[in-house]
């Protein structure tokens, strides 16, 4: 099992503090942009199978990049995500100043190709575990609990889906989606109010980084097959 060198666990810490900073200095004016960084206007405004696990009634994000490796290259490191698994393929180092004992894989491990509907993702270690609701091998990978009124005791406030889209371009080539979907506050108190204010900056900044860690990966892969 292969993991980051500690040049670039330094530098990528460097970055995301920097980003981090940065975006959270600017996000009431940066908001607009980089809500649906790298996302084209269709794949915005498209609907995507995990819209279905929450309301109509919700907010939604789609940030995306482009791939130069074919859809079941990104997949085989999109399924490996998780705590406990090949980690989150972002900042590292800001990961553990949370708490997340996390750390990044950069090889494709066969015994972590295998997810199921209904097995559950852990992303802090005092934290419970995201269920899979819906699967598609190669495709997508769609976390939350179902908008139905039976599972309503499941459902955190604000319910929300969290969903990996993987889009082909050809044979040669893909999009990596990530689309949040977050339903209003059930119970709008101040402490909820400023604690979405906050993750908003804090996921886009974890985010592009996971989506260019996992290109950089998937990439990496093809170009070593390549010179075989």
């Amino acid at each position: 099992m292969k993991h980051r060198s500690l040049l670039r666990f330094v530098l990528e810490g460097i970055e995301g503090v920097c980003v981090l900073l940065s975006v959270l200095c600017t996000w009431p004016l940066s908001r607009a942009w980089l809500g649906n960084w790298g996302a084209s206007r269709a794949e915005r405004e498209r609907i995507w199978p995990g819209d279905a696990l929450v309301s109509p009634n919700h907010d939604a994000y789609t940030r995306a990049v482009t791939v130069s490796a074919p859809g079941a290259r990104v997949w085989e490191w999109v399924v490996q995500f998780g705590l406990g698994r090949a980690g989150f393929y972002s900042y590292e180092l800001l990961e553990r100043l949370v708490g997340i004992p996390v750390k990044n894989v950069e090889s494709v491990e066969p015994s972590l190709q295998s997810l199921s509907v209904g097995d559950e993702i852990q992303l802090h270690p005092k934290a419970p575990g995201i269920p899979i609701a819906l699967l598609e091998p190669g495709r997508h990978i769609c976390f939350g609990v179902p908008d139905d009124s039976n599972a309503t005791s499941a459902r955190p406030d604000p319910a929300r889906s969290w969903s990996i889209y993987i889009e082909p371009l050809g044979a040669d080539g893909s999009r990596l989606l990530l689309r949040g979907c977050v339903e209003p506050l059930r119970e709008p108190t101040l402490v909820k109010r400023l604690a979405l204010a906050v993750e908003g900056p804090i996921d886009f900044v974890m985010e592009q980084r996971m989506l260019r860690t996992t290109r950089r990966l998937a990439e990496a892969v093809v170009r070593q097959r390549r010179g075989r």
